[in-house]
């Protein structure tokens, strides 16, 4: 018997032994083989053994019919079967009934397989929506805390050559230095790159105050301002919007698309 014999008897054996279904001949020959069993066949007996349990839990409680339940009384009572069978050749069940069992224990097992993996795939769709959600929240809450403040600077940005049609919007709490930016009808990033914004102060060299980043255009991009530290210049404060390399630069290196001064 070559090794893909071996390896299918084994299946044939273990679907019967996990159903009751083996002789007491073929459970000490199963039970020999699993003492040498490799880790893939061991793995085997334990999903189908999973998948029994599964499926005895799904089965309903099923109500005898009148006639079964009374010849199970006759039996009990002492009645005798007019046929006693041969215990030996009764015992002796085809291997391809093992083999059939194996395949239908593995459909589950597949089966069970590919719902926990869509319900994964659902978790983590759900789990990605909420994050989105949160970090939605926070933008609004930063947008309400900046608009409740006693007193807030507008600065409005136009597009330059780069992106001529778009804008953007900064709302400034000089006081507590904190702000949210507003932007619109700007290309999607590349993937190696980030938008970046910057203050301007004086005419001096700028100033970085964060980067920011978006997949799809719209004219509905609010972003809390998280660097924003500077207190503002009494003279002349201006905030720019350049595509810079990922994770920004200490200063402008690259298109500048919106620019805007405080009036």
């Amino acid at each position: 018997m070559d090794n893909q014999e071996k390896h299918n008897d084994f299946e044939a054996l273990c679907a019967g032994y996990v159903l009751g279904a083996l002789s007491e001949e073929e459970t000490s020959a199963f039970e020999e083989q699993l003492r040498n069993a490799s880790a893939e066949q061991k793995q085997l007996l334990e999903e189908l053994k999973t998948v029994r349990d599964e499926i005895a839990l799904t089965a309903g409680y099923e109500t005898p019919s009148p006639s079964v339940e009374d010849k199970l009384f006759s039996s009990i009572s002492g009645g005798k079967p007019t046929h006693q069978p041969d215990t030996k050749s009764t015992n002796i069940i085809p291997i391809w009934i093992f083999k059939a069992a194996a395949a239908l224990l593995l459909v589950g097992t597949l089966a069970l397989a590919y719902i926990n993996i869509d319900l994964s795939e659902t978790i983590e769709q759900k789990e990605v929506q909420i994050t989105e959600l949160q970090s939605e929240l926070e933008r609004q809450d930063q947008l309400l805390n900046v608009l409740a403040a006693r007193e807030v600077t507008l600065i409005m940005m136009g597009g330059l050559d780069p992106s001529p049609d778009g804008f953007g919007k900064i709302l400034w709490d000089p006081e507590n230095r904190q702000a949210v930016l507003q932007l619109a009808n700007l290309p999607t990033p590349p993937a190696d790159k980030d938008y970046q914004l910057w203050l301007i102060k004086d005419g001096q060299d700028p100033i970085s105050a964060g980067v920011f980043n978006f997949e799809q255009p719209s004219t509905d991009l609010f972003f809390k301002v998280e660097h924003l530290e500077e207190a503002p210049s009494p003279v002349s404060n201006a905030f720019a919007v350049t595509l810079e390399p990922a994770g920004g630069m200490p200063q402008p290196t690259g298109d500048m698309f919106l620019l805007g001064a405080q009036e």
